[in-house]
């Protein structure tokens, strides 16, 4: 294989799966299944280790994906919190067994997976501290004032040396049920799955509002402790004494043999699986763990996950329904996308109505046809997606669906940009362009203007009050006080919020102004380059290539934005309203003053991202290749060709990692 394409494989698998993390994590809006994840995992592992010197220390197979958000409050974890690697049937779970025990008696404890959210609590002096998120693994964000609402959490424990207690904070499904209603009711955005909703709710700010939601926890392992434990057993036997939410129906099987073992496992795996769906929160497999607690630590950890014990994943449920139609809605971007409306059906312990069909293309791949059978499925954290069509139940009467070639919206012509497949609606004064682009930017992950949903922005659209981003500071809070469902409380508080609007993060107003390409991500790493818009807007496509993770397509989108008019326009309109469109500058020091670094090899004392959090502190950039521009080339172990490119170029200094802490503590 090439070598060139391999390390071009790798890259993208990387990108690719930095993508999940921070989607499935961070978002909680995970928009591919647990299965899906891990082929792409799989894949990048076995590259890795095919081709070592492409192994670097940022690579997503060497840590968990991590749920911490910019700014938020962390604290270290005791002991590192890890993932667990999944195995998708009874044939793969043979190989973990076989090598853990080899001639050994098989010792195991099986325990539903809970799909939930992961959460450390901390005790000491048998008083609960702190509680945290999983994080990246090594620290996680502070949750403790939303983790207290949970009655049945224990605030005092009869043990008084510290320990971590560790285990999975949900929703239950009745629970999830009845906020999805009062959110359908209010017109605000539908939780996709308990999961979301409660990842989404342990990280919200109002400790009042994550109370009403009567979230739930059980717990199943421990962190940090000088208390010792010898077995699985005694150790949920512990959490059952110390009145901690516990499994009490868990498998525990000793056996002979591997048959042995999976005689027992499969009889409790297919009766769990049948009742699922009763239960009143969602698994999604089962945990299998080595029972004793010194093997265990005999054993010990990759660099993710624990040697003993791996996660059996339950199969996505496919069932057959009827297609009942295919709307056809316009994103903020003029995107395309194409929903599929279908009979109701209960699956995965849920009814759905509706499933993604993507694009043009799968619509002509599925050949599909209104009235067709077609075959879903679900994978718990995602909404459905149809897989193929029943043609023995198609009749000749059925109508093809056709993709538009007019928006559905304001009957623009669409195009299709090559070699992409996404269709779009060109129509900038499109209105349902505009009313996403308004809520884009009034969500919480750009400027967030709380009481500033969906339903109110349809409505000020509607009479005629916003047509643009910065129609927002210009409002007529009288005309408002009439809409329904709005009286003058909620509109002083409206306004208040679009007032603390005007000075939130410069980053995130970026983000909120949704130029094509630029995720939250993208949008931070370009507010710490260019630390005014007046800098972005005088940006060359040369100079954003040269920032590390910003590619030719994300460049390109950055440059046509700010050369549009319109764009132009509500930039001066927003800084005219008062609009913080400017980097703090307490953020900045300015030891570096914009010089330009590259790093290449392993680091010892710093993970990549530390080094790079720390040199843009200090007012330098991050670039992705050696060019006349750089200015220092940081050298860790094993470095790649970049040295010897970087010896032709006199100006570039090569430093060590003890030359750079040289450097920054002058």
């Amino acid at each position: 294989m090439d070598d060139l394409f391999v390390w071009g494989e790798i890259q993208e698998l990387r990108k690719s799966i930095n993508k999940h993390n921070e989607l499935y994590y961070q978002k909680a809006q995970p928009v591919i299944s647990d299965f899906e994840y891990d082929k792409l995992l799989k894949r990048l592992i076995e590259l890795e280790e095919k081709f070592p010197q492409y192994k670097t220390d940022d690579s997503p197979t060497k840590d968990v994906g991590s749920d911490l958000l910019p700014q938020s409050k962390i604290i270290s974890h005791k002991m590192r919190m890890y993932s667990l690697d999944n195995a998708y049937s009874f044939e793969e779970i043979q190989p973990f067994l076989a090598k853990l025990f080899k001639n050994t008696e098989i010792d195991i404890v099986a325990e539903q997976k809970i799909d939930g959210f992961s959460i450390n609590l901390y005790y000491e002096n048998g008083e609960l501290l702190h509680a945290t998120t999983r994080g990246d693994g090594y620290e996680g964000e502070i949750v403790t004032e939303n983790i207290l609402t949970i009655k049945s959490i224990p605030r005092k424990i009869s043990i008084k040396e510290p320990i971590e207690i560790r285990g999975e904070v949900y929703l239950p499904k009745i629970e999830f049920d009845r906020l999805n209603k009062e959110r359908e009711t209010d017109g605000k955005k539908l939780f996709a799955n308990p999961r979301n909703a409660a990842a989404g709710s342990i990280k919200l700010k109002d400790a009042e509002v994550v109370a009403a939601r009567n979230l739930q926890a059980i717990f199943y392992s421990i962190g940090f402790s000088e208390r010792k434990f010898t077995s699985e057993n005694e150790l949920l036997d512990f959490f059952e004494k110390q009145r901690f939410p516990t499994f009490k129906d868990y498998l525990h099987s000793k056996a002979d043999s591997i048959s042995e073992f999976m005689l027992d496992f499969s009889g409790y795996a297919n009766n769990l699986e049948n009742q699922k769906n009763e239960l009143d929160y969602e698994i999604d497999g089962i945990v299998l763990k080595a029972n004793n607690v010194i093997f265990q630590q005999e054993i010990g950890f990759t660099s993710k996950s624990p040697k003993w014990a791996i996660a059996y994943k339950f199969k996505a449920e496919e069932v057959e329904t009827i297609l009942l139609d295919v709307d056809f809605q316009v994103g903020r971007t003029g995107a395309i996308t194409p929903v599929a409306r279908l009979k109701p059906i209960h699956i995965s312990g849920s009814m759905v109505s509706n499933a993604t069909l993507h694009n043009e293309e799968q619509i002509e791949r599925l050949d599909l046809r209104i009235g067709d059978t077609v075959k879903i499925i679900k994978s718990g954290e995602i909404i459905p997606k149809i897989l193929a069509v029943n043609l023995a139940k198609r009749e000749d009467s059925f109508p093809k669906v056709i993709f538009p070639k007019t928006c559905p919206i304001c009957e623009t012509a669409l195009i299709k940009e090559e070699p992409g497949v996404i269709t779009y609606c060109e129509n900038l004064n499109c209105l349902a362009q505009i009313q996403r682009r308004i809520e884009h930017f009034c969500s919480r992950e750009a400027v967030d203007i709380e009481g500033l949903g969906e339903a109110l922005v349809k409505q000020l659209i509607e009479k005629k009050l916003v047509s643009k981003i910065e129609d927002i500071y210009h409002l007529d809070y009288a005309q408002i006080e009439l809409f329904e469902k709005q009286g003058k409380k909620s509109v002083e508080n409206l306004k208040n919020a679009i007032e603390i609007s005007k000075k939130q993060k410069f980053h995130k107003i970026l983000f909120g102004l949704g130029i094509r390409f630029v995720g939250a991500k993208i949008a931070k790493i370009l507010a710490s380059y260019f630390t005014s818009i007046e800098m972005m807007q005088k940006a060359t496509l040369e100079e954003l290539i040269e920032i590390e993770e910003i590619g030719e397509k994300i460049a390109q989108s950055v440059v046509n934005f700010f050369q549009e008019e319109r764009n132009i326009n509500t930039i001066k309109k927003l800084q005219e309203a008062g609009v913080n469109l400017v980097s703090e500058k307490n953020e900045i020091v300015n030891l570096f003053n914009g010089k330009k670094f590259l790093i290449t090899g392993t680091l010892i004392n710093y993970k990549r991202n530390e080094i790079k959090e720390k040199i843009e502190s200090l007012g330098g950039k991050i670039i992705s290749s050696v060019s006349k521009n750089l200015n220092y080339l940081l050298v860790g172990e094993n470095p790649g060709s970049k040295v010897a490119k970087a010896k032709k170029i006199e100006t570039i200094k090569i430093i060590s990692e003890s030359d750079f802490e040289e450097l920054t503590n002058r």
